[in-house]
Order: C-alpha cells, then structure tokens, then sequence
C-alpha cells in the first residue's frame, strides 16, 4: 500500500518525467457529483490512507484525493462505482495506447482499472481540435489515426483535442480509485 501512495504521487503531482501507460492515468474532469452520493469527506496525507478510509465504509466504493490546499477536506468518499462517476463527467481522455473503456470496465482484467486522474492542465503540441465528435469512443479513434499522444473528449461540447508527443505534459491534482485495488498490484 505504501508502494501505491508512492507511485501515485509520484505521478499525478510531481510529474517524475514518465508517462505512465496504465489506467490510472485515465483523466475524468469537470465532474458533479450528485447529492448524497459523498458519505464524508476527511483530510488525508496521501492517496492510499484516503483509499483506507474508503475501505472502513461498507458502501464506499471510490474515493477521490485531492492535493492539500489549505488543510481542508481533500478526501472524498462516494457511495458510486467509477461508470457512475464517469457519468457526472464534461471531459475524458486516455493515452492513446491505453483503452479508456477497459480501464471504466470493473469486470476487465486492466492494469489499474477504476483510478483515473483530475483537475489536470495540459502542455504540449495540439495536433488537432475536431469539432462535432460524437461520443469519447470515437476521439480515441481519431488519436489512433492522427497517432496522438493523448486525447481529451467534452461531452458538452463534442470537441476531440489530440495531443502530440512533442513536449506533451499533464499536471494533475486529484486522483481517484476503487475501494480495493483490483489488480492495482501496489503499481497505481
């Protein structure tokens, strides 16, 4: 578990230099989440201690960890599976090599599935933003054509806006999980 809050900090708010191509680095933004659906909120340290607090409530199944801004709660608790939050989500995206719908999927046997990251800004080259695009399946797609680095869906709008490889970089400062790792190993 220790390894988890490591990995996962490491990534999601230090940057370390890698991108890291599992599904915890999925990205879920501009999300409401409905009323009722936050048991509690608490302050946590790290990532995994939030994800121990998910653990001590039977009908916990996410939690969502945000960085530290002025000693607030930063730990969210919810009573909603990640396909339900994921429903509550204006804007998603992917690596182009990682498959948004296995890492949604709780039955697949993805590495990391059910963590994504939030409240992420990007840099890089914009190999193209394609108005009018019908649904997230299909931006990845067009990442595939275009061999984009990564590629960011808004449900609202239908815009597709690929990322290239050159200088691309993402800094983001909330990370969600499943109440148990499934299949995490420790490596999320």
């Amino acid at each position: 578990m220790e390894i988890l809050a490591i990995v996962l900090g490491c990534i999601a708010f230090l940057g370390c230099g890698v991108h890291s191509q599992s599904c915890a680095n999925i990205t879920m933004d501009s999300c409401t989440i409905p009323e009722g659906k936050i048991i509690t909120s608490v302050t946590s340290p790290t990532p995994d201690n939030c994800q121990q607090f998910c653990q001590i409530y039977k009908s916990c199944h996410t939690w969502v960890f945000r960085t530290i801004i002025d000693n607030t709660e930063n730990c969210d608790l919810l009573a909603m599976n990640i396909e339900e939050l994921l429903g509550q989500c204006q804007e998603v995206g992917s690596y182009r090599t990682v498959s948004f719908e296995d890492c949604i999927d709780p039955t697949s046997v993805s590495h990391c599935e059910g963590f994504s990251q939030g409240g992420c800004s990007f840099t890089g080259e914009i190999l193209e933003t394609l108005p009018g695009v019908v649904d997230r399946q299909t931006c990845a797609l067009s990442a595939e054509l275009r061999n984009a680095e990564y590629w960011m869906y808004n449900v609202e709008t239908d815009d597709c806006v690929l990322y290239g490889i050159n200088n691309f970089d993402r800094t983001c400062n909330t990370v969600r999980g499943p109440k148990n790792e499934n299949g995490g190993n420790g490596n999320c």
